[in-house]
Formats: structure tokens, sequence, C-alpha cells
């Protein structure tokens, strides 16, 4: 939804899974078991999310989403409208493995969309390190446990981020109609990002609640 901030004003509005044991795979033969050790402590010390999610790993995969939301995203778009690719990236981050580490995700993922949409610079990044905090109150077992979580992390994920992001663009000297902002753009997008989280749902569910993510 950032790039659709074009229209109205400036661009841009766990545990390891059990496989046998290993993040690498099934249980192996004994004699590989010191290797698989050794090999998994070094990927959980670089990737753990007691780094709070900040291996810069993540800044060239959310620069290639980000760059993936410009360019082919707005191609799904249903009356002007496309969902928030990043947005949603750090909402499922922060259902996932905890709000803590999606505010790297966000911080990364919002300077990537104010650099390529032409927004003001750090407004992206400060939207989503708030909105991050609020979804993640979903983490792990609540969201397991109801299907609709998702959604309404992503419904009410949105409305935040829009309300920041709109807030600080305010604040720095831009003016919006605020009425059809709100019924042409926040809430078109709200529902469509809403809609596109319910359906990643079952993907989300298969992955590991407190897993190593970066």
């Amino acid at each position: 939804m950032t790039s659709d901030w074009q229209r109205l004003g400036p661009r841009g509005i766990s545990q390891e899974r059990r496989n046998g044991g290993s993040f690498f795979g099934s249980g192996g033969a004994r004699q590989d078991g010191v290797q698989q050790v050794s090999a998994r402590r070094t990927f959980s010390s670089a990737f753990s999310s007691s780094n709070l999610g900040s291996s810069w790993l993540i800044v060239p995969v959310l620069g290639a989403a980000a760059v993936f939301q410009v360019v082919v995203v707005p191609k799904l778009a249903v009356r002007g409208v496309y969902p928030d690719l990043i947005l949603l990236l750090v909402i499922a981050r922060s259902l996932i493995a905890g709000g803590r580490g999606a505010v790297f995700w966000g911080f990364v993922g919002g300077l990537w969309m104010d650099v390529l949409s032409g927004g003001a610079i750090g407004a992206s990044s400060l939207a989503l390190m708030a909105t991050s905090f609020l979804t993640g109150i979903g983490h792990n077992a609540i969201f397991r446990r109801n299907s609709f979580v998702p959604s309404i992390a992503a419904l009410s994920g949105t409305l935040v981020f829009s309300m920041i992001y709109l807030a600080i663009l305010v604040g720095v000297g831009y003016r919006f109609p605020p009425a059809p902002l709100v019924v042409n753009l926040i809430v078109p997008a709200t529902l469509y990002n809403g809609a596109v989280m319910f359906l990643a749902t079952p993907i989300l569910n298969r992955l590991p609640e407190q897993t190593n993510y970066p």
C-alpha cells in the first residue's frame, strides 16, 4: 500500500522444525551427529531470534521484496489499490517469531520502500516498526489456535501503519484530503491486505513457531 500514496500525495503510505531433531534434515547417521550439531549452532548464532532478527541477510531479501512490490504487485491492483507486500512480510514475521525481531524487518523494509517509491525517507520505517510491536501480540500460540488471527493482524496492522505514516507526512508538511484518502485508499488496502493474509495463513501455520529467521 505504500506505493499507493502516489495518487493522493507523495509516493509511499519457533523453535526449529522438528525434523528428526535437526534443522538441516532428518536424524541422519549417528557418526554425522557432531557435525550437524556444530553446523546448527553456527547457523543459530547468526540467525537466532535472540538477535532480534538483526541478521544483515534480510537487507537484500527485503530489497528484492521491495522491488517486487514496486514492479509486480501493482499489476494485482483492484480499482487502483493493491496489497503491501513489505507490510505483510513484517506482520507475518511478528506473528511467527515475535514483534521485537520484526522491528529490524520493518526498519529495513521501510527504508527500501521509501527509497524506491520516492516517499519521505524514514516514514515507512517508523510506521512499520510501530506496527510490528502491535501485531507481535499474536505471536506464537495465539494465532496457531485461530486461523483468523493473521487476518485480524493484517487488518489492524494496515490501519495502524496507515495512520502513523499519514501522521508523519502531515508532521513534515504534507497535506491530504482526509475523506477521499480513507475511502479510496486506506479502507480498500486494509481489506485487500486482510484477504491476502487469510489466504497465506495455511502456509504460516506450517512454519516453526520459534524458528531461526534472520
